[in-house]
């Protein structure tokens, strides 16, 4: 590991400040970035802690939904009292990150803006398009785990992000400070994909940080279920995971959301398989029917096939188990 200053800021204002003098990054559970640093795939001048900054940590009700601070660690969003019905299925997701140490270290933000687990990009002796460089030596590579279904144009590493797609299910917004102030965006166009910038996953720039998410407010019937495969059955990242939501009304089947990980280089949404859903009455075949649709575009590369069919058994499961409890 290379030498850095550290700096820990006690107010954003101050940490924005830092970030804008030149080679510095965000840190805040670190779980990601250290490993990062120690491998020799990321290299920094400073470190800017937001471990101090107290608003980073809250959450707060905002225009009937929340504002959950992007410095919450994933242990306390599990424990999180306001994190239920509709919402409950956010803190289930943070309850399945990595295991207890790190939810008690890792962040929201930290998840969100993690960067991929392709093991080309994270070897320090592999030159890769993410890296600066040219040309993916893990597309023809034989292991490819952590690898796109959903094709890649030129990067076929996945967003690894265990919340993401719940998120994006709950349909929440992203809250982005720089210098200019604040800008909230909607969480989908807050990652960008290899055709936007190889390099980069979101559209954060240098000078500016994640400093929360809003969750809008949500039908008291709607609920979801959040579901992923894993090489173990703790500690490893998402194969793939699927995060799908809807509420059951007068008999029907009311705002069915489905979101994707661990298959593109960016979280997911799968629209159109859930628009089969919509005005539906719950019935056991349909789950297998949204699975089907869910990969009908799917584009594996030679050694990762088998995330296609992990991905529709998980789909079916999450729909099926929804509309368990929807006519419970």
């Amino acid at each position: 590991m290379k030498p850095f200053a550290f700096a820990e800021p006690a107010s954003l204002a101050e940490a924005l400040a830092l970030l804008g003098e030149g080679d510095s990054r965000a840190i805040a559970g670190g779980s990601d970035l250290l490993g990062e640093l120690k491998e020799g795939t990321a290299h920094v001048a400073r470190l800017v802690s937001l471990a101090h900054i107290a608003e980073l940590r809250s959450v707060r009700a905002a225009a009937g939904g929340l504002r959950i601070g992007a410095g919450m660690t994933l242990d306390a969003l599990e424990r999180e009292r306001r994190l239920r019905g509709p919402y409950r299925i956010l803190a289930e997701a943070a309850r399945g990150v990595a295991t207890p140490e790190i939810r008690n270290q890792g962040t929201l933000g930290g998840n969100l803006c993690q960067r991929p687990r392709c093991l080309h990009y994270r070897s320090p002796w592999l030159a890769c398009r993410k890296k600066g460089g040219t040309g993916c030596p893990a597309h023809d590579s034989e292991h490819q785990p952590y690898l796109s279904v959903m094709g890649g144009q030129g990067c076929w590493a996945v967003n690894a992000s265990d919340l993401a797609p719940v998120l994006l299910a709950l349909e929440a917004s992203a809250c982005v400070q720089g210098p200019g102030g604040e800008r909230v965006l909607p969480l989908a166009d807050f990652f960008a994909g290899p055709e936007r910038d190889p390099t980069r996953e979101t559209v954060l720039g240098p000078d500016e940080l994640l400093t929360a998410v809003l969750l809008p407010p949500r039908p008291r019937r709607w609920q979801g279920s959040y579901l992923k495969a894993r090489e173990r059955t703790a500690g490893d990242f998402p194969l793939v995971s699927a995060a799908f939501g809807c509420q059951v009304s007068r008999g029907r089947i009311r705002d069915a959301r489905l979101v994707l990980g661990g298959v593109a280089p960016v979280p997911w949404p799968c629209p159109d398989a859930a628009a089969l859903l919509e005005g539906a009455k719950p019935a056991p075949e349909l789950a297998a029917q949204v699975a089907s649709a869910a990969f009908t575009h799917a584009m594996p590369l030679a050694g990762n096939g088998y995330k296609v069919a992990l991905g529709r058994a998980l789909v079916a499961r999450a729909v099926a188990q929804v509309l368990a409890q929807a006519t419970a």
